[in-house]
């Protein structure tokens, strides 16, 4: 049986130089909080061995030209969450990536406390975009916000800050149809901006991207 305060880490990045400092770093400033079972070059090489990992740090950018939502998606049917790093500003592989379901975009260049404090956060089923990239999007001229008026927004971040719609529709003093409509207008207008958002880890998402609610707080 694994000890549960240890977070078993996969390292996939084609420069062995990080893969090999990265994986020394964690295991030396951790205390055996973090320990890293593996590193690979593809995704491809790390699903084909079957590796037996709770959090895998993933290059955004890989050799093999490979898709960053393809390898996020791939890994995520794996059971995987993800933490993808990058050392680029290119938003909209960025986008991809959380698109694909990431779990959270932070920078290769960061202190190795703020990394191992996003390993943390993310093991524990919470989502973490770091300062930098939040606003690399914001000022991306590329990234179309969605449209979502006063009500939309408070209706969204209620519901995806862990209200029911019962309970959202009590705390606005609406009704729960109302509630649900609205959900309904919120999607569609992701949907147009090519922005899906299908369901309430979708609907999270996008409310972390467009200032909604905010991302876990990371100490300096």
């Amino acid at each position: 049986m694994n000890d549960p305060v240890t977070i078993r880490t996969a390292i996939i990045d084609d420069h062995e130089a990080i893969r090999l400092g990265v994986g020394a770093a964690l295991q030396q400033h951790t205390a055996g909080a973090v320990r890293v079972v593996s590193s690979h070059e593809t995704v491809d090489d790390f699903l084909g061995d079957d590796v037996d990992a709770d959090v895998v740090m993933l290059d955004l950018s890989l050799a093999d030209d490979s898709d960053p939502k393809d390898n996020v998606e791939r890994l995520a049917e794996g059971g995987y969450r993800i933490l993808v790093s990058s050392i680029a500003d290119n938003m909209r592989m960025v986008r991809r990536a959380l698109a694909g379901g990431a779990d959270g975009v932070g920078r290769k260049a960061e202190p190795i406390a703020q990394t191992i404090e996003a390993l943390e956060a993310v093991a524990n089923g919470q989502m973490v975009l770091s300062q930098e990239i939040l606003a690399a999007i914001e000022s991306d001229t590329s990234y179309v916000a969605a449209s979502l008026g006063p009500r939309e927004r408070q209706v969204l971040g209620l519901y995806v800050a862990g209200l029911e719609i019962p309970e959202v529709a009590q705390q606005l003093y609406i009704t729960e149809n109302s509630v649900k409509e609205y959900l309904k207008r919120i999607r569609v207008k992701y949907t147009q901006v090519n922005r899906p958002a299908n369901n309430k880890l979708e609907l999270f998402r996008r409310a972390i991207e467009d200032g909604i609610i905010p991302p876990v707080e990371r100490r300096n």
